[in-house]
């Protein structure tokens, strides 16, 4: 059962991750959506860290679709491919200082 909820998390997830992506990258340049859903999947999977409970497990799959590395590294590769350093630097500590923010802040709040 555990499973089938971690896939439905996933399945539920992974194009969350797509629209969100694609909706900011039609207004702006810089890889908003991506940062958006990073920031969000490290909050809510900070919030359930602990929990053994079946809606945990649909959560840790439906973060684990919603967050991404791979396109996170492939934004900084462009970046750094076009020489926008103050971009890069901006795209990579906000991405992970908002990261562990924000799982942190989710470990609080469950706490």
């Amino acid at each position: 059962m555990r499973l089938s909820l971690f896939l439905l998390g996933a399945f539920i997830g992974a194009p969350t991750r797509y629209v969100i992506d694609q909706y900011f990258r039609s207004y702006t340049k810089f890889p908003l959506g991506i940062l958006i859903v990073n920031t969000a999947g490290s909050f809510l999977l900070g919030l359930v860290i602990d929990s053994k409970t079946d809606i945990s497990f649909a959560l840790v799959g439906f973060c684990g679709a919603l967050t991404t590395w791979s396109a996170f590294a492939l934004d900084l590769f462009d970046e750094a491919e076009k020489k926008d350093y103050r971009s890069f630097a901006l795209n990579l500590l906000s991405n992970y200082g908002l990261g562990v923010f924000a799982a942190a802040l989710g470990i609080w709040v469950a706490s």
